[in-house]
């Protein structure tokens, strides 16, 4: 007798960054440590120091921040202003980071008006406040929703959750339909990283033709350097598994319920595997070693006697 096997499906947990090569294996190691140990302030922005030299530039936004917060914790004075200087060139920008505590000293330096005036014209560029404010409150009722699988359930409480989360994914997608329609799609420039990783995470959790859409839309912005690499990668595979496709990066994993009734963890097919880790590399996405996953196999879908 034949037995489904139920899918649930659920992203990759892995840190966002730049492929196979070397120095990119060696900047996604030094970046593990100094965002996962507890390390003094001097070596952390040692280690800072070697992850930027590697590419002589830090790839990552939220990177760059963090070597910042260091230089300052540090008192390196001119590694404070190059890198705050630095910082403000991004599109998804937020003067606000200044009113990070953190941030104070910077305030106290003597580039800090020259710093300051260009902080704010970068602020003035972006008219979408309501925009940000609303993509806000539409990650945190997906993110609420969600929280209730953390708890212990029955199956009969879980579907319940499920039915309250597609309910929800369904009213989120909608008014992001009409935010977009009204203030255009959230770039980086438009929103900052943040409001536009919220308009991200609506669209991963919507409908397939949405999801598509929102794909070709990533694919311009990033191109013009105004959206996430990594997250374009996401959403791609997600696309792609959508349409039973082949995914390029190795974000997808599939949960196999076999016979024992017990998850399998597998990774959802992937076009050219020789080659994933180059293609990650080039989304700002970390190794993949591909010999701790096991590869998804669609004649496990069925099992017979």
């Amino acid at each position: 007798m034949k037995k489904a096997v139920l899918i649930s499906l659920f992203l990759v947990l892995v840190t966002s960054l730049w492929a196979q090569t070397p120095e990119w294996t060696e900047y996604c190691r030094l970046q593990k440590i100094v965002r996962y140990e507890d390390l003094p302030s001097d070596s952390a922005y040692n280690i800072y120091y070697k992850m930027d030299s590697i590419y002589s530039a830090i790839p990552l936004y939220t990177d760059l921040f963090r070597y910042l917060e260091k230089a300052i914790e540090c008192n390196k004075q001119e590694k404070m202003k190059e890198l705050a200087f630095r910082l403000i060139r991004w599109k998804c920008f937020d003067n606000r980071l200044f009113d990070n505590p953190k941030m104070e000293p910077l305030k106290q330096m003597e580039f800090w008006a020259e710093l300051d005036s260009l902080a704010k014209m970068h602020c003035d560029k972006r008219k979408y406040t309501d925009y940000m404010r609303k993509l806000y409150d539409l990650q945190m009722s997906d993110q609420q929703c969600r929280k209730l699988l953390h708890q212990p359930l029955n199956q009969e409480e879980r579907d319940s959750v499920w039915q309250i989360i597609r309910q929800t994914d369904s009213l989120n997608l909608e008014q992001l339909k009409d935010l977009i329609e009204l203030y255009g799609f959230p770039t980086w420039e438009k929103v900052g990283d943040h409001y536009a990783f919220c308009a991200w995470l609506i669209a991963q959790h919507s409908e397939p033709n949405f999801l598509h859409y929102y794909v070709e839309q990533m694919k311009k912005a990033v191109a013009n350097n105004n959206a996430g690499r990594s997250e374009l990668a996401y959403m791609i595979d997600r696309d792609l598994m959508n349409r039973n496709l082949p995914q390029l990066y190795g974000t997808q994993i599939v949960s196999v319920y076999l016979e024992d009734n017990m998850p399998e963890n597998r990774l959802w097919i992937v076009e050219d595997l020789e080659h994933l880790n180059d293609r990650r590399e080039n989304m700002l996405l970390e190794p993949l070693n591909l010999s701790d996953i096991e590869l998804y196999d669609e004649k496990e879908l069925f099992r017979g006697n």
